[in-house]
């Protein structure tokens, strides 16, 4: 093993068991009826995790070395420098035309691009509820029992809720009964043991373009599948029947984990990897440019021409109330002989020494000392025309 690829596994397993204790802690939680099962997204900060999310999967990429985003729209500006495209379609049709052919377009602009596309047949709220039976407290069995046949009907209703597309031009899905996994081949199933894997398929997932091969397999059931194209240039789409090894309840099991790193070391060198999130019909492509500016909301009736009003008010407030109008007067000077500007002078002194009993003292010393008027004897003024009333001495010897 090759410094590279030891490096490389430190950090999935690093991951591994991060992903471990973060489901672990879910597992052993209460089994609230209010689980999260929210498929193919990533949970909002503060709120609880959905068991069908995709967290943990980023956090694995995350590890590995690639920059994950999240977006729910195919708009080809923003996509432009993306390296890989994993889609979680919420919906159990293939998916429409228009988005196959954004998809070839994107595979072919590029080289080395990866599109991986995760069908939805598979659902971990019954696995949960499941687990929380076996694991839960005994005097919550009925209730969890309960849940887990309201989460199963409610799977095997939305799946029959529209009619459901079985082809696309880039795959085409073969409905069957789900069964349990117990043995892998393929590429992938090095150093996997399969008899601690939970893999479930029901429904395969294969594509009509030139196939490399099956990357993992159980039998004649494809489980992942590697295509590509000749005027893809090097391109690759990956097709995964479902994420019941790649969600966030699965990838509890370690050997899910390995099956999670097999991925991400057939999408290629780190890179800006898009997790791509949509419900039943598939992602809006190109939409129709909205801006966000604050600007838009003086178009929007009648909110328009109430904040045109209150920005005119607001700036003649301003001019009113701040700029300086009219010839520029001169401030009154102030004097220089106060003597009641010393006292405040000598007060806020005193008040910057903070102490209380110093100040007092300062009273009676400065009453005691004399005053400049008691000290100081007046000039008398001086005429030229009065005569003194005092001889003037005679000179000596006169």
């Amino acid at each position: 093993m090759t410094a590279s690829s030891s490096t490389l596994a430190q950090r999935f397993q690093l991951a591994a068991w991060l992903a471990s204790c973060l489901c672990a802690l879910v597992l052993s939680g209460c089994g609230v009826p209010d689980l999260a099962t929210q498929y193919g997204r990533q949970q909002s900060t503060g709120m609880m995790a959905s068991v069908n999310g995709t967290d943990l999967l980023a956090e694995l990429f995350t590890k590995a070395g690639h920059k994950t985003y999240f977006r729910r729209t195919l708009v080809t500006d923003e996509l432009s420098s993306a390296d890989v495209i994993i889609w979680f379609p919420n919906d159990y049709s293939a998916p429409t035309d228009e988005v196959c052919e954004w998809f070839d377009g994107w595979l072919a602009a590029v080289p080395g691009r990866t599109v991986v596309y995760v069908g939805r047949d598979y659902d971990a709220a019954p696995v949960y509820w499941k687990t929380m039976m076996a694991r839960g407290p005994k005097d919550k069995r009925n209730e969890y029992q309960e849940l887990l046949e309201q989460a199963e009907r409610r799977d095997r209703l939305f799946a029959k809720l529209k009619e459901v597309r079985d082809d696309c031009p880039l795959l085409t899905l073969k409905h069957g009964d789900t069964k349990k996994i117990d043995a892998l081949q393929g590429e992938w199933a090095e150093g996997i043991d399969a008899s601690k894997c939970d893999i479930q398929v029901g429904t395969t997932v294969t594509g009509f373009r030139v196939a490399e091969g099956s990357l993992l397999r159980s039998g004649d059931v494809e489980i992942v599948g590697h295509y590509s194209h000749d005027h893809w240039d090097e391109s690759q789409i990956i097709l995964i029947a479902n994420g019941s090894f790649l969600l966030n309840l699965p990838l509890v099991n370690h050997e899910h984990c390995k099956l999670a790193g097999k991925l991400i070391e057939a999408v290629g060198p780190p890179g800006r990897v898009v997790f791509l999130e949509s419900g039943p019909g598939g992602p809006p492509v190109d939409p129709p440019y909205s801006s966000n500016s604050l600007w838009t909301l003086f178009s929007a009736w009648p909110l328009g021409p109430i904040l045109l009003q209150l920005a005119v008010m607001g700036i003649i407030f301003c001019f009113a109330r701040w700029p300086i109008f009219g010839r520029p007067q001169q401030p009154a000077a102030e004097s220089l002989s106060d003597f009641g500007k010393h006292v405040d002078a000598v007060g806020r002194l005193l008040a910057r020494t903070r102490k209380r009993e110093f100040a007092v003292q300062q009273v009676p010393q400065a009453q005691q000392s004399p005053s400049p008027s008691a000290t100081l004897t007046p000039v008398q003024p001086f005429s030229p025309t009065t005569p003194s009333s005092t001889p003037p001495a005679s000179a000596p010897g006169v």
